[in-house]
């Protein structure tokens, strides 16, 4: 599991600095594509595990503020989620990048199968969960088209 860091490369000097944006360990890291991509955002969004036991499995979703320098967190005992897919709120009046849904397919190791988790992307709140009655094998880098 990775540190969440932005490097920055200075083209005149060949100079790199790097900076550690939040504590918390982050794997699968998505933002607001259709909104930010290609500039700077405020938030991003992944998995993450606890930094006391990097040996264990991704067991958390994390929403990082880089600006605030302040994280989230959605954590179930025995769950796994996958990485987290932003779903953009559909004509935000409020045009803030943080409008919109966090999706996220979660293993539940207790109950032996899997549910996809809507979590509100700006509170990190749950919002609503649908179970499969079986395990969905774990997956990588989803995307969210309409």
């Amino acid at each position: 599991v990775s540190q969440f860091r932005r490097y920055t490369l200075n083209p005149k000097t060949g100079a790199a600095t790097d900076e550690v944006l939040s504590d918390q360990l982050i794997e699968l890291p998505q933002i607001n594509y259709q909104r930010v991509n290609g500039h700077t955002y405020r938030f991003a969004y992944g998995t993450g595990v606890d930094a006391a036991n990097t040996a264990s499995f991704l067991d958390r979703l994390v929403k990082v503020d880089i600006d605030q320098r302040t994280t989230l967190m959605w954590q179930e005992a025995g769950c796994y989620p996958g990485e987290p897919v932003f779903v953009p709120a559909p004509e935000s009046v409020s045009g803030e990048e943080d409008a919109g849904l966090i999706l996220s397919v979660v293993l539940d190791a207790r109950q032996k199968h899997s549910f996809l988790l809507v979590l509100d992307a700006r509170s990190f709140t749950e919002l609503a969960r649908s179970a499969v009655p079986h395990h969905i094998p774990f997956g990588f880098h989803g995307s969210f088209f309409q």
